[in-house]
Protein backbone atom coordinates (compact mmCIF):
# COMPACT_ATOMS: atom_id res chain seq x y z
CA UNK A 1 0.00 0.00 0.00
CA UNK A 2 1.50 3.41 -1.06
CA UNK A 3 0.87 6.77 0.41
CA UNK A 4 -0.20 9.55 -1.38
CA UNK A 5 0.78 13.33 -0.89
CA UNK A 6 -0.68 16.39 -1.94
CA UNK A 7 0.90 17.83 -4.88
CA UNK A 8 3.42 20.46 -3.09
CA UNK A 9 4.14 17.36 -1.18
CA UNK A 10 5.35 15.36 -4.09
CA UNK A 11 7.02 18.61 -5.51
CA UNK A 12 9.05 18.71 -2.39
CA UNK A 13 9.54 14.85 -2.33
CA UNK A 14 10.77 15.21 -6.56
CA UNK A 15 13.91 17.46 -5.46
CA UNK A 16 15.23 14.56 -2.79
CA UNK A 17 17.49 12.08 -3.95
CA UNK A 18 17.55 8.44 -3.80
CA UNK A 19 19.97 6.78 -0.79
CA UNK A 20 20.04 9.81 1.16
CA UNK A 21 20.02 9.95 5.09
CA UNK A 22 16.89 13.11 5.61
CA UNK A 23 15.50 14.81 8.40
CA UNK A 24 12.05 15.73 7.80
CA UNK A 25 11.77 18.83 10.19
CA UNK A 26 8.07 19.86 11.14
CA UNK A 27 7.08 16.47 9.80
CA UNK A 28 3.42 16.90 11.28
CA UNK A 29 1.89 13.38 10.27
CA UNK A 30 4.45 12.45 8.61
CA UNK A 31 3.24 11.39 5.06
CA UNK A 32 6.38 12.87 3.12
CA UNK A 33 8.59 10.14 5.52
CA UNK A 34 6.63 7.45 4.56
CA UNK A 35 6.65 8.67 1.50
CA UNK A 36 10.46 8.68 1.04
CA UNK A 37 10.75 5.32 2.30
CA UNK A 38 8.65 3.97 -0.12
CA UNK A 39 10.10 5.67 -2.90
CA UNK A 40 13.58 7.01 -2.63
CA UNK A 41 15.36 4.18 -0.84
CA UNK A 42 16.39 6.88 1.85
CA UNK A 43 19.75 5.24 3.98
CA UNK A 44 17.89 7.15 6.88
CA UNK A 45 14.67 8.90 7.66
CA UNK A 46 13.82 11.34 11.12
CA UNK A 47 10.52 12.66 11.42
CA UNK A 48 11.08 15.40 13.45
CA UNK A 49 8.14 17.94 14.83
CA UNK A 50 7.87 20.09 18.04
CA UNK A 51 4.02 19.02 18.83
CA UNK A 52 3.27 16.16 20.68
CA UNK A 53 -0.38 15.94 18.47
CA UNK A 54 0.96 15.76 15.16
CA UNK A 55 3.75 13.16 16.31
CA UNK A 56 1.01 10.88 17.64
CA UNK A 57 -0.55 10.73 14.17
CA UNK A 58 2.61 10.45 12.34
CA UNK A 59 3.19 7.38 14.71
CA UNK A 60 0.00 5.96 14.00
CA UNK A 61 0.49 6.04 9.91
CA UNK A 62 4.26 4.70 10.33
CA UNK A 63 2.34 2.01 11.67
CA UNK A 64 -0.06 1.94 9.58
CA UNK A 65 2.35 1.42 6.86
CA UNK A 66 4.25 -0.82 8.60
CA UNK A 67 7.16 1.27 8.50
CA UNK A 68 8.11 1.83 12.41
CA UNK A 69 11.80 0.03 11.74
CA UNK A 70 12.53 2.71 8.73
CA UNK A 71 11.26 5.95 10.57
CA UNK A 72 12.26 7.45 13.20
CA UNK A 73 10.07 9.98 15.36
CA UNK A 74 11.33 12.55 17.44
CA UNK A 75 9.92 15.68 19.54
CA UNK A 76 11.91 18.62 19.46
CA UNK A 77 12.27 22.53 18.15
CA UNK A 78 14.04 22.90 14.63
CA UNK A 79 16.74 20.70 13.69
CA UNK A 80 17.89 19.99 17.73
CA UNK A 81 16.65 16.40 16.76
CA UNK A 82 19.49 16.01 13.74
CA UNK A 83 21.97 12.89 14.18
CA UNK A 84 25.25 13.47 12.51
CA UNK A 85 25.18 11.17 9.80
CA UNK A 86 22.23 12.93 8.55
CA UNK A 87 22.89 14.67 5.10
CA UNK A 88 19.64 15.75 3.74
CA UNK A 89 17.43 18.38 5.98
CA UNK A 90 13.63 18.95 4.45
CA UNK A 91 11.38 22.01 5.42
CA UNK A 92 7.94 22.11 3.95
CA UNK A 93 4.84 24.07 4.86
CA UNK A 94 6.44 27.24 7.08
CA UNK A 95 6.57 30.14 7.62
CA UNK A 96 10.26 31.66 5.97
CA UNK A 97 11.42 33.71 8.87
CA UNK A 98 10.92 30.63 10.85
CA UNK A 99 12.90 28.19 8.52
CA UNK A 100 15.93 30.95 8.07
CA UNK A 101 16.22 30.80 12.35
CA UNK A 102 16.41 27.24 12.65
CA UNK A 103 19.08 27.28 10.12
CA UNK A 104 20.85 30.68 11.09
CA UNK A 105 20.84 29.97 14.78
CA UNK A 106 21.73 26.20 14.37
CA UNK A 107 24.34 25.69 12.34
CA UNK A 108 26.79 23.42 14.33
CA UNK A 109 24.14 20.88 14.57
CA UNK A 110 24.31 20.42 9.96
CA UNK A 111 27.84 20.62 9.21
CA UNK A 112 27.49 17.38 7.83
CA UNK A 113 24.73 18.34 5.57
CA UNK A 114 24.97 19.05 2.05
CA UNK A 115 21.27 19.05 0.53
CA UNK A 116 18.70 21.79 2.17
CA UNK A 117 14.94 21.38 0.45
CA UNK A 118 12.77 23.88 1.42
CA UNK A 119 8.66 24.92 0.74
CA UNK A 120 8.29 28.17 2.51
CA UNK A 121 4.62 29.82 3.12
CA UNK A 122 6.03 33.37 2.96
CA UNK A 123 9.46 35.58 2.65
CA UNK A 124 11.06 33.47 -0.12
CA UNK A 125 13.22 36.18 -1.22
CA UNK A 126 14.56 36.53 2.20
CA UNK A 127 15.21 32.47 2.66
CA UNK A 128 16.92 32.42 -0.46
CA UNK A 129 19.31 35.19 0.72
CA UNK A 130 19.97 34.04 4.14
CA UNK A 131 20.73 30.22 3.17
CA UNK A 132 23.24 31.58 0.60
CA UNK A 133 24.75 33.43 2.53
CA UNK A 134 24.71 29.77 5.45
CA UNK A 135 27.06 28.70 2.90
CA UNK A 136 24.97 27.03 -0.14
CA UNK A 137 23.63 27.86 -3.69
CA UNK A 138 20.60 27.50 -5.19
CA UNK A 139 20.61 24.33 -7.14
CA UNK A 140 17.08 23.98 -8.00
CA UNK A 141 13.90 25.67 -8.35
CA UNK A 142 9.98 24.84 -9.04
CA UNK A 143 6.47 26.14 -8.61
CA UNK A 144 3.87 24.22 -7.33
CA UNK A 145 0.04 25.31 -7.16
CA UNK A 146 -2.27 24.06 -4.11
CA UNK A 147 -5.73 25.58 -3.34
CA UNK A 148 -4.95 28.25 -5.62
CA UNK A 149 -1.82 29.15 -3.90
CA UNK A 150 1.66 28.97 -5.82
CA UNK A 151 4.31 27.57 -3.82
CA UNK A 152 8.47 27.57 -4.03
CA UNK A 153 10.18 24.17 -3.64
CA UNK A 154 14.29 25.37 -3.43
CA UNK A 155 16.65 22.78 -3.05
CA UNK A 156 20.45 24.09 -1.95
CA UNK A 157 23.76 22.80 -2.26
CA UNK A 158 26.01 23.37 -0.15
CA UNK A 159 28.95 25.41 -1.91
CA UNK A 160 29.17 29.55 -3.13
CA UNK A 161 27.28 31.34 -5.82
CA UNK A 162 27.35 34.89 -7.23
CA UNK A 163 23.59 36.12 -6.97
CA UNK A 164 21.77 39.31 -8.13
CA UNK A 165 18.91 41.59 -6.51
CA UNK A 166 16.72 39.61 -8.92
CA UNK A 167 17.82 36.16 -8.42
CA UNK A 168 16.64 36.28 -4.80
CA UNK A 169 13.85 37.84 -5.24
CA UNK A 170 12.40 35.71 -8.24
CA UNK A 171 14.77 32.66 -8.14
CA UNK A 172 17.80 32.39 -11.38
CA UNK A 173 16.55 28.96 -12.25
CA UNK A 174 12.60 29.89 -12.47
CA UNK A 175 13.79 32.77 -14.20
CA UNK A 176 16.01 31.17 -16.25
CA UNK A 177 13.13 28.33 -17.10
CA UNK A 178 10.19 30.82 -17.49
CA UNK A 179 7.94 27.89 -17.34
CA UNK A 180 3.94 28.77 -17.04
CA UNK A 181 3.51 29.19 -13.70
CA UNK A 182 6.21 31.57 -12.67
CA UNK A 183 4.55 33.68 -15.89
CA UNK A 184 1.40 33.47 -13.39
CA UNK A 185 3.64 33.93 -10.48
CA UNK A 186 4.84 36.89 -11.27
CA UNK A 187 1.63 38.41 -12.87
CA UNK A 188 -0.02 38.11 -9.38
CA UNK A 189 2.93 39.55 -8.12
CA UNK A 190 2.90 42.79 -10.27
CA UNK A 191 -1.18 43.36 -9.75
CA UNK A 192 -0.36 43.05 -6.15
CA UNK A 193 2.72 45.21 -6.11
CA UNK A 194 1.27 47.89 -8.31
CA UNK A 195 -1.97 48.52 -5.65
CA UNK A 196 0.17 48.29 -2.71
CA UNK A 197 2.09 51.01 -4.62
CA UNK A 198 -1.18 52.98 -5.45
CA UNK A 199 -1.95 52.21 -2.25
CA UNK A 200 1.21 53.76 0.14
CA UNK A 201 1.27 57.22 1.05
CA UNK A 202 4.00 59.31 -0.39
CA UNK A 203 6.24 59.93 2.30
CA UNK A 204 7.26 56.50 1.99
CA UNK A 205 9.76 57.42 -0.33
CA UNK A 206 12.53 54.31 0.20
CA UNK A 207 9.33 51.73 0.33
CA UNK A 208 7.79 53.56 -2.91
CA UNK A 209 11.38 53.22 -4.67
CA UNK A 210 11.79 49.53 -3.35
CA UNK A 211 8.19 48.30 -5.50
CA UNK A 212 9.21 50.29 -8.00
CA UNK A 213 12.61 48.98 -8.22
CA UNK A 214 10.84 45.21 -7.49
CA UNK A 215 7.70 45.78 -10.27
CA UNK A 216 10.71 47.07 -12.84
CA UNK A 217 12.39 43.30 -12.37
CA UNK A 218 9.25 41.61 -12.93
CA UNK A 219 8.65 43.58 -16.27
CA UNK A 220 12.04 42.59 -17.26
CA UNK A 221 11.81 38.69 -16.37
CA UNK A 222 8.21 39.24 -18.11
Amino acid sequence: MKVKLNDRLLAVSNFVEEEKAIIDVGCDHALLSIYLVQNKKPKKVIASDIKEGPLVHAKENIKKYQLENQISVKLGPGIETIEDDIDTIVISGMGGLNMIGILKYQKDLYRNVNTIILSPNSDTSQVRKEICKLGFYIEKEALVKEKHIIYPVIRFQRGKRKYHESDYLYGPILQANKDSLFLEYLNLEKVKKEKLLSLLPKKYFHKRKQLKKELKMISHCL
